[in-house]
């Protein structure tokens, strides 16, 4: 399974020519210590102003090297400018261990060749409903013409509304960058899942590859 997702990136590496240093639009394979977190992210402009924005994401995790049915995530929201970087947004969600919705929200988004501020606020419209935060927080400084440092936060928590906090993640990864197009380092994950009054933590460390788009 590994060797195909990396055979997989470096065709796409290959065949990919200019992006810009900020790429929103990327695979990403962490292979850590406990287990294998795949993702795709989508952060692109829709129209020639950047009013309208389109945000995708997919992860699939093998949390344990030796289970034979992985997880996923998948969110995916329509969002529109409307002042000073902050937007509405639409959109659905759906895992393999929490409930679908559609949803409805804030976003923020901010970002230049080196920094990247992403937040997105939404609460769900269903009879169950929640809210869920998502925050990127990017650094690519510039080292050389053609390396960057790497810095990625991410995380992600819902809470729902009648029974308090469900789950939250978070993703740090630090590396470099090559020529705009593959990022390498090393990624650290935690997870806390929470169901009634039993909390549950796991930790996943080891090394990343990213190709940009």
């Amino acid at each position: 399974m590994i060797r195909k997702l990396l055979t997989f990136l470096f065709l796409c590496v290959a065949a990919k020519t200019a992006v810009r240093a900020q790429s929103q639009v990327y695979v990403d394979v962490l292979a850590g210590h406990r287990g294998l977190t795949s993702e795709f992210f989508f952060l692109e402009p829709i129209d020639q102003k950047g009013k309208w924005n389109i945000i995708s994401r997919s992860e699939l995790h093998l949390t344990e090297y030796d289970r034979n049915h992985p997880s996923f995530v998948n969110y995916n929201f329509f969002s529109y400018t409307v002042k000073n970087h902050f937007g509405i947004v639409a959109g659905t969600y759906a895992s393999s261990h929490y409930p679908f919705s559609a949803r409805l929200g804030l976003q923020y988004l901010k970002e230049n060749e080196e920094w990247l501020v992403y937040a997105n606020v939404s609460s769900a419209v269903t009879s169950d409903p929640d809210a869920q935060l998502l925050l990127v927080l990017g650094y690519l400084p510039k080292i050389t013409e053609k390396w960057r440092f790497v810095s990625r936060l991410e995380a992600r928590t819902a809470v729902n509304y009648q029974h308090g906090h469900a789950f939250s993640t978070q993703q740090l990864k630090l590396g470099a960058q090559y020529n705009e197009k593959i990022g390498f380092g090393v990624g650290l994950e935690a997870e806390t899942e929470e169901e009634h009054d039993h909390t549950q933590t796991h930790f996943n460390i080891g090394p990343f590859v990213r190709v940009n788009f």
